[in-house]
C-alpha cells in the first residue's frame, strides 16, 4: 500500500476541519425572492435557515448548478438510470428544479418549453419536480440559463430503513405511575401504509364497543355486531396511487413496514402473543394514527407530497406527531448530506409547521459500504427535526446505526432508543407479529413517547421537546473501544456526540418535565451559541413570569448535576441571575442548560446553548465580551495542529539527512488537536 505525506495528510485534515465551517455560513438576504421566468419579482417560500443554501450545498462541489449525484448517474449505462428514474420515460431525467424564489406559473412555461414535464409544484419548497430530458442537462444550456434557476437535484428514491423495547426503555414506568397511553394524541405515520384491519391496529376499545350505528338485529344471527366506533386510523392519505385523502376505514399497506412501524408508535397488542403470554403493545397504545402512504411504489415526489399534506391538514385532522423512517436510496457511491437537499428542506418545514417531527438517523454505518461516521442519511440531516439513532436491547450503539456529522459540521444524531430486534404488526397477516432492526424501529418508538409527553402537557411545542430531550436524555460515554465498528465519530464532542446524539431516552424523565413545562416562564443566557467558556466562568441570564420568594434558576453543564445559580434581582423573582461555573470533568464541545423552576411541577422551557469548554490551565479573553466562536476556536486548533505535524514532519527529515524547504524550529511544541482542547 502507498504511504501517504505527512505533510499531505496535514492539508487534508486542515480542509476537512475549515471546510465545514465555511459551508455553514448562511449568507443574510433582506429581500428573499428572485425574478421569475416573466421578470416578475416571487418571494422565497422556503424557511430562512436554508436562504442562498445553493451556494455551499455539499451536493455540488464543482459549483456548476448540476447535483453531483444527478451528473454522476449522467455517466452511467442506460439501464442504471432507467431503473433510477423508473417514473420517466426513456431519455428523461426525474428531477428538483430548484430557484432562488417560489416559482411561478410563469417559469413552468418555461421549464416545459424546453420540452420537460411538470408532474409536482410543492408549497413549501422553492422548486419544481420535473422530467426533464436528458440531452438538455448534458448541454446545460439554455435550462441552467432559466431565470433564477440555482440547482438541478436529482430526486432519487426512497428506502424504508429496517415485545422487550418498550419495558427496557422504561416505558412502563410512565404507564404505571401516570397512566399515560397517548390517549388523545394523534401520530402520523409517512411510510408505506398502515393495515387498518390488523388485530394490533384496531383500537383498545373495540370488543365493548356494541352500540354505535348499529344496524338492525338480525333474527336469524342472534350474536350483536362490532362495530368500530372509534377507530385507530383516523385518516388515510394516498400519495403514490391517488393522491387524495381516502376513507381511513380502508387504510392499507402497500408493503409491510408502515405497519410495523405504527404498532411501535400506537400498536394496541391485539394478536399473536408471546411465548409466555404477554403481548406486543405499542409505547402509545391509545393514541390515533394518521396513515400517509407515499413509499416506496413510486419515488420521492409522493414523500414531498406526503408531508406537504401533512402541514395542510395539521389543525383539521389533530396532528401532533409525524414519523418518518425513511430515507434517500444508496448509490455505489456515498454522497454527504448537508441539511439542503429538497425533501430535507421540506421535513424542516413540517416541523416549522408546529408538527413534533421525527426522522431515521439511517442504517449505513455498519451496512453494505461499513461507510463509517458521516452516514446520516438524508432527511436525517434536516436541521429542526428530531434524528433518532438505534441501540440494541441491551441499550448499546447498534453496529447499523448511521453517526454524524453533517457534511456542513453539525452533530446528529440528537437521541437513541432501542430499535433492534423488535417484535410488532405484521402487515402480511391479519393477526401476526414479526421482528425487525434498524433506525426505522426506533424511530416511531419515541414518536410514541413524545405522544406520552404530549398528553402529559397537550400545549407542548416540537422546540420544547427536543430541549427535553437535550436537557434529560442519559449521557452515554463515549470509548473507543465500545463503539461498534471500533470507530469514534466524536474526537471533539462530549455532549451531543455523534454516536448517541444527546443520549439514551428517558420516557419517565421526559414525560416529567413535559407536565412540568409552564409556557409563562421565560429564560435566556447571555451566551451565542457556540461561544467559548472555561472553568469558573460565569453564566448569567435573565428570566421573566417568576414571583418574588418563589422558584430558583438552575444551570447544567452537559451531563453534570442541576445546580442552582444565584438571584441578582432586586424583589427576589429571579428576573437576573448568574451562576460560577465548578471545573469541570471533561473539556470540548458540549451544551449548558438552564430553567427556572417554581416547584417541581411548575418550570419553564429548558433554554440550551452549545458551547465550548476549556480546562482550567486556558485563559478565557477578556477582550469583547470573552467570546470566541466555535468556527475560530476549531479553526485556531487546527492550524495549531497542522503547523505541529509539519514541524514534526521536517525534524524527521533532518535527522535523515533530507533538504526540505518546510523545515521548522524542532522546539516547535507538538500539539495535538486532542491535547489542545483537553
Amino acid at each position: 500500500m502507498m504511504k501517504s505525506s505527512p505533510r499531505v495528510v496535514a492539508l487534508l485534515i486542515l480542509a476537512t476541519l475549515i471546510l465545514p465551517l465555511t459551508a455553514s455560513q448562511i449568507s443574510p438576504d433582506n429581500e428573499r425572492g428572485g425574478l421569475d421566468a416573466a421578470g416578475e419579482w416571487q418571494p422565497r417560500h422556503s424557511l430562512e435557515i436554508h436562504d442562498e443554501w445553493w451556494e455551499d450545498w455539499s451536493r455540488d462541489k464543482n459549483h456548476d448548478k448540476i447535483d453531483d449525484r444527478l451528473a454522476w448517474l449522467l455517466t452511467q449505462p442506460n439501464d442504471v438510470y432507467s431503473q433510477w428514474w423508473k417514473r420517466a420515460d426513456q431519455g428523461y431525467a426525474r428531477v428538483f428544479v430548484d430557484y432562488d424564489h417560489h416559482p411561478s406559473t410563469a417559469d413552468v412555461k418555461a421549464l416545459e418549453n424546453l420540452g420537460a414535464t411538470v408532474t409536482f409544484r410543492p408549497i413549501y419548497l422553492d422548486s419544481l419536480i420535473a422530467n426533464v430530458p436528458l440531452d438538455i442537462i448534458h448541454s446545460k444550456s439554455p435550462l441552467l440559463q432559466l431565470s433564477g434557476l440555482v440547482m438541478l437535484e436529482d430526486l432519487g428514491l426512497a428506502e424504508t430503513h429496517m415485545n422487550e423495547a418498550a419495558p427496557n426503555m422504561g416505558v412502563n414506568q410512565v404507564w404505571s405511575q401516570y397512566g399515560y397511553d397517548g390517549t388523545g394524541v394523534t401520530i402520523a405515520v409517512l411510510d408505506t401504509g398502515v393495515r387498518g384491519d390488523h388485530e394490533g391496529l384496531n383500537d383498545m376499545d373495540d370488543e365493548l364497543t356494541i352500540g354505535c350505528n348499529q344496524p338492525e338485529p338480525d333474527p336469524i344471527n342472534t350474536n350483536p355486531i362490532i362495530i368500530d366506533c372509534d377507530p385507530k386510523i383516523s385518516a388515510f392519505y394516498d400519495a403514490v396511487i391517488t393522491d387524495s385523502e381516502q376513507p381511513a376505514g380502508e387504510s392499507y399497506d402497500s408493503g409491510t413496514h408502515g405497519s410495523h412501524v405504527a404498532g411501535i408508535a400506537a400498536g394496541t397488542g391485539g394478536g399473536q402473543v408471546s411465548a409466555d403470554g404477554a403481548r406486543y403493545i405499542g409505547v402509545a397504545p391509545g393514541a390515533w394514527v394518521i396513515n400517509i402512504l407515499a413509499c416506496c411504489d413510486g419515488d420521492i415526489q409522493d414523500i414531498i407530497e406526503g408531508a406537504e399534506w401533512a402541514i395542510e391538514n395539521k389543525n383539521s385532522k389533530g396532528i401532533d406527531i409525524l414519523t418518518s423512517s425513511l430515507g434517500e436510496q444508496q448509490l455505489e457511491i456515498h454522497f454527504d448530506n448537508d441539511g439542503s437537499s429538497a425533501w430535507s428542506q421540506q421535513m424542516d418545514a413540517v416541523a416549522s409547521s408546529g408538527i413534533i417531527t421525527f426522522l431515521s438517523a439511517g442504517n449505513e454505518f455498519g451496512g453494505a459500504t461499513f461507510a463509517g461516521c458521516n452516514t446520516i442519511d438524508s432527511p436525517g440531516d434536516a436541521n429542526l427535526p428530531i434524528t433518532v439513532a438505534s441501540l440494541d436491547k441491551d441499550l448499546g450503539l447498534a453496529i447499523y446505526s448511521s453517526r454524524g456529522y453533517t457534511s456542513d459540521g453539525r452533530v446528529k444524531p440528537d437521541v437513541s432508543v432501542i430499535g433492534s430486534n423488535i417484535m410488532a404488526p405484521d402487515a402480511a397477516t391479519s393477526d401476526g407479529y414479526t421482528s425487525k432492526s434498524g433506525t426505522s424501529m426506533a424511530t416511531p418508538l419515541m414518536a410514541g413517547i413524545a405522544a406520552l409527553m404530549v398528553e402529559a402537557n397537550p400545549d407542548i411545542t416540537h422546540e420544547q421537546v427536543k430541549a427535553i430531550i437535550s436537557a434529560d436524555s442519559i449521557e452515554r460515554d463515549l470509548q473507543l473501544l465500545d463503539d461498534p465498528g471500533f470507530n469514534d465519530c466524536s474526537l471533539l464532542e462530549s455532549r451531543p456526540d455523534n454516536e448517541f446524539g444527546y443520549g439514551q431516552a428517558d420516557p419517565l424523565l421526559f414525560v416529567q418535565s413535559a407536565g412540568a413545562i409552564d409556557s409563562s416562564l421565560n429564560i435566556t443566557m447571555n451566551l451565542e451559541t457556540l461561544q467559548r467558556i472555561g472553568n469558573e466562568s460565569r453564566i448569567s441570564g435573565f428570566s421573566s413570569g417568576g414571583s418574588p420568594g418563589l422558584g430558583f434558576v438552575q444551570i447544567k453543564v452537559g451531563g453534570g448535576d442541576w445546580q442552582q445559580a444565584t438571584d441578582l434581582s432586586t424583589d427576589g423573582d429571579w428576573s437576573s441571575w448568574n451562576l460560577k461555573l465548578q471545573p469541570h470533568l471533561e473539556s470540548g464541545n458540549s451544551t449548558v442548560y438552564s430553567r427556572l423552576v417554581i416547584s417541581d411541577d411548575q418550570m419553564s422551557p429548558v433554554d440550551a446553548r452549545r458551547v465550548i469548554l476549556i480546562d482550567g490551565q486556558t485563559d478565557v479573553s477578556e477582550g469583547i465580551a470573552g467570546e470566541m466562536t466555535f468556527g475560530l476556536y476549531l479553526l485556531l486548533v487546527s492550524i495549531i495542529a497542522i503547523f505541529a505535524l509539519l514541524g514534526w514532519t521536517a525534524f524527521m527529515a533532518r535527522r535523515k539527512g533530507v533538504k526540505d524547504d518546510l523545515i521548522m524550529d524542532g522546539s516547535q511544541p507538538n500539539l495535538s488537536v486532542d491535547e489542545d482542547i483537553n
